[in-house]
């Protein structure tokens, strides 16, 4: 079996690489084992010293790198760059906080000396995904680094030329082997599991499922991101310039590959027609073409999941829906019209499904209630935005909505200093932040009689 590498924009296939066997990556994985009995012995100084020399060579590297994230998925070179400048902020905020973060901490307890350390666990097999990919393996695999971690990074086929890039960054800003590729085949991954200390998955719920199940029978700790179905709700008293602006950029970020874009759109019914005619009126305008012009969108990044947008709208039109746009683009390359699908039944694909294209189902409500009513009817809880001026309301109302992060008046988007995660079947366990840092530590008590 093979990896390939292809531009998503002009259909040229940029690489290939053969999977290897189970033998091959088990080596691999005992290879960073051996090494992780050296590092843990680092101080948390030392291993931040390395993150920030991570952080360095990604800025220095930006362009190629970014580069290279549009031929490999086909994101815009500018949404690119950003990624990679956002691994740098990471790392320059983790080998900042660190040392804070991993502190031991003292309990008072009678007559004895008593602390709490956090301790590596060993090796972190990180599982990840195509649509960041920098990015998704800086906030994995940084933090679990600086607590004294080594990683295993098995990440998505169609991106092994980040991958690639990504272990040389780590070798080269570590005297120590600290992250380690494996090619391996999605069946040989129970067997990784078994012999590494810890896994976390960026990917789907079916693929969350599966890794959660295997993890559990071996008593392994997991951190599962499965994506989102996030509600975008606009209350009648909002800035709706503001609002229009945001919805359409949220939703229209990476080609709509982004698992806390907004993906529903719940509009009162006062505010419903302009909302709608606004947005639809930027959406024509959007510039969509070669992802290393300027442009607002790139192609979707696999030739499957085009297809999967085309179906999504073809079950929305045969369900009812009103549906402007959302047909395929040119004969080269994967390149997706955005869809605006309204006055359809809230039960149809494009509502339920986490639809990984630019589509925009809007419905509307009359009441409190009834938004925050549509806004759980969904097997997601990752994040949700709430437009309105009454921010008291919105803090109120954000208690109910079932999501592991609520933004008012803004984009839901991740920061190194919060911790970022789901519910329900958006998964389990939190990255970043010092919640996201500990996921993978011993959280180690140690008392002394005195």
């Amino acid at each position: 079996m093979k990896a390939i590498s292809q531009n998503p924009a002009t259909e040229e296939i940029l690489a290939e690489h053969e999977l290897e066997d189970l033998d091959s990556a088990k080596q691999k994985v005992y290879f960073i084992k051996e090494s992780f009995l050296k590092f843990r012995k680092t101080s948390v100084e030392q291993r931040c010293e390395i993150v920030r020399r991570v952080g360095e060579i990604l800025e220095q590297r930006k362009i190629q790198l970014a580069e290279l994230i549009t031929k490999e998925m086909g994101k815009p070179i500018s949404q690119s760059i950003s990624e990679i400048e956002k691994c740098k902020l990471a790392c320059d905020y983790f080998a900042k906080n660190a040392p804070e973060f991993l502190k031991p901490e003292k309990v008072q307890i009678e007559n004895t000396e008593t602390y709490i350390e956090f301790d590596p666990i060993g090796v972190v097999l990180a599982i990840m995904p195509w649509n960041f990919p920098f990015w998704q393996v800086i906030r994995c695999a940084i933090p679990s680094v600086l607590v004294g971690n080594t990683v295993v990074l098995k990440h998505a086929p169609n991106t092994f030329l980040c991958a690639k890039e990504i272990e040389k960054i780590f070798n080269e800003a570590s005297p120590f082997p600290i992250l380690k590729n494996i090619f391996v085949a999605e069946k040989d991954i129970e067997k990784i599991i078994e012999i590494t200390d810890g896994v976390s998955l960026t990917g789907s719920t079916r693929a969350g499922k599966s890794v959660g199940e295997i993890a559990g029978r071996n008593i392994k700790p997991v951190v599962l991101e499965l994506g989102g179905s996030d509600p975008f709700i606009v209350f009648e008293d909002a800035d709706l310039k503001k609002a229009v602006e945001l919805a359409v950029r949220s939703r229209m970020i990476n080609s709509g590959q982004s698992c806390i874009a907004a993906k529903r759109f719940i509009i009162h019914e006062k505010v419903y027609n302009e909302f709608r005619n606004a947005v639809a009126e930027k959406v024509r305008k959007l510039k969509i073409g070669n992802p290393m012009d300027k442009v607002d969108l790139g192609p979707i990044a696999r030739r499957d999941l085009l297809q999967n947008a085309l179906r999504i709208v073809r079950e929305s039109i045969l369900g009812g829906a009103k549906v402007e746009g959302g047909r395929k683009i040119g004969d080269i390359g994967f390149f997706f019209e955005p869809a605006i699908i309204e006055q359809g039944d809230i039960n149809l694909p494009c509502f339920t499904e986490e639809t990984f294209a630019p589509i925009m189902p809007i419905t509307s409500f009359k009441t409190d209630e009834q938004a925050i009513e549509i806004a759980n009817k969904t097997d997601y809880g990752l994040g949700a935005t709430i437009f309105t001026r009454n921010i008291q309301r919105a803090k109120e109302l954000a208690k109910y909505i079932e999501a592991g992060n609520v933004f008012i008046n803004q984009l839901v988007r991740s920061y190194p200093e919060l911790p970022f995660g789901g519910v329900k079947k958006s998964g389990v366990g939190r990255e970043l932040s010092r919640y996201g840092m500990l996921e993978f530590a011993n959280i180690k008590a140690v008392s002394i009689a005195l």
